[in-house]
């Protein structure tokens, strides 16, 4: 006799619950309203390269010296220059410095400056990332 009051009670709730939600089949709805308005300027920043890049070669029988003079950047925030010394032959050699550095020099085999040309860029890196290369020198060579 329990089993059967139980399954009469389980078949009524469950009658109950499809019957009364069976009834109430209007979606619910809901309503939002907001704006807002904001103007936002954003100003691009511009990184000046190095002013007056030149470069210079200085030959001799046995020694010879590469070397680069510039002019600071007015951008803010400069991290430091990298000088680029462009080969004729493809090969490329870099060179940082500091953010006040205004030339660079360095010995170089004669071999390299008599079989190849080279010529120059200063780069300005800032501390935010952004750089800008100068135009390259014209082409030195022993």
């Amino acid at each position: 006799m329990t089993a059967i009051r139980r399954t009469a009670l389980t078949l009524a709730l469950t009658l109950t619950a499809v019957l009364g939600s069976a009834g109430s089949t209007a979606p619910a709805q809901a309503s939002f309203s907001d704006s807002a308005s904001r103007s936002t300027t954003i100003a691009a920043a511009l990184v000046t390269a190095p002013g007056n890049v030149v470069g210079s070669l200085a030959c001799g029988r046995n020694s010879a010296t590469m070397g680069a003079t510039w002019g600071l950047s007015s951008s803010p925030r400069v991290s430091g220059y990298v000088v680029t010394v462009y080969f004729s032959d493809g090969f490329v050699q870099v060179v940082e410095l500091g953010p006040t550095a205004t030339s660079w020099s360095a010995p170089i085999a004669p071999y390299y400056v008599t079989a190849f040309s080279i010529e120059y860029t200063v780069t300005t890196k800032t501390d935010y990332g952004w750089f800008t290369e100068s135009a390259r020198t014209g082409s030195f060579q022993c």
